[in-house]
């Protein structure tokens, strides 16, 4: 009977989890080159598989009779976000793979789809939303005058007059090497495994990505998610009252 609130209890903690990434992919669905996250859940070790005296005894299908499932490690979809003509000259769009790179507080690269960018008062290209200086493939800030029209072209290369002609950070990596850190920005946890694209970025200028984010897709999950929820909530109501009734016999007898 305890088995069965735990994994009530497990299941709504799930849910509850589902709901949060939900909610936040949502609140996103207008955040330029946003990318939404997967709510992941993994099935729970029951007692013989989790206890490490049992290993000679573990079959394929004791998982299918284990103690519901736990929130898992959440992921990233990487998919292309619709583009936006803006017009605007320093507003960037990445068409395929790959995240421009920006400068972290101790110097490490940081990424992101937002290509909204602007030029400082110090002269330095920046990223809007979060003012972090935006790097070259050289991994250094690029530095523009504002007084001069910019042109960026179609792999990257940011030109003004005769003077400046250097090349966007563009690099790429795999979902699950990618953490949030907030202001739409991400980071790799393996630096080793981000590397340059091979044949350059589809940069379009002008341009901006919009959110990846399907609001229709998100509220039919918030709705499912709900029910589910519910219905834990409702198993976990029986068993206790199950509980009760049983020591009720007990105290009787």
């Amino acid at each position: 009977m305890l088995t069965g609130l735990y994994m009530s209890a497990a299941g709504l903690q799930t849910q509850e989890y589902r709901q949060s990434v939900t909610a936040n992919n949502l609140a996103n669905a207008q955040t330029t080159g946003f990318k939404r996250d997967f709510a992941v859940m993994q099935a729970r070790l029951n007692a013989a598989e989790a206890d490490p005296r049992m290993a000679a005894f573990r079959q394929p299908g004791l998982r299918q009779r284990s103690g519901g499932v736990w929130p898992g490690p959440g992921s990233i979809d990487l998919s292309q976000g619709s583009l936006n003509q803006t017009g605007n000259q320093s507003d960037v769009a990445l068409e395929g793979p790959g995240f421009f790179t920006l400068q972290g507080d101790k110097g490490e690269k940081l990424l992101t789809r937002d290509g909204r960018f602007l030029i400082n008062n110090d002269g330095y290209l920046i990223n809007a939303a979060s003012g972090r200086k935006v790097l070259s493939v050289a991994g250094e800030p690029i530095s523009l005058n504002p007084a001069l029209p910019v042109h960026i072209t179609n792999r990257g290369y940011v030109q003004q007059g005769e003077g400046v002609s250097v090349q966007l950070g563009v690099v790429n990596t795999t979902a699950d090497n990618l953490s949030k850190r907030g202001a739409n920005i991400m980071a790799a946890e393996d630096p080793t495994r981000v590397t340059p694209l091979a044949d350059g970025a589809a940069v379009r200028q002008g341009f901006l990505e919009q959110s990846a984010v399907d609001p229709v897709v998100e509220m039919v999950n918030m709705l499912e998610g709900q029910r589910v929820f519910e219905a834990n909530a409702r198993m976990l109501t029986y068993q206790d009252q199950t509980l009760q009734q049983l020591n009720m016999i007990g105290r009787v007898a």
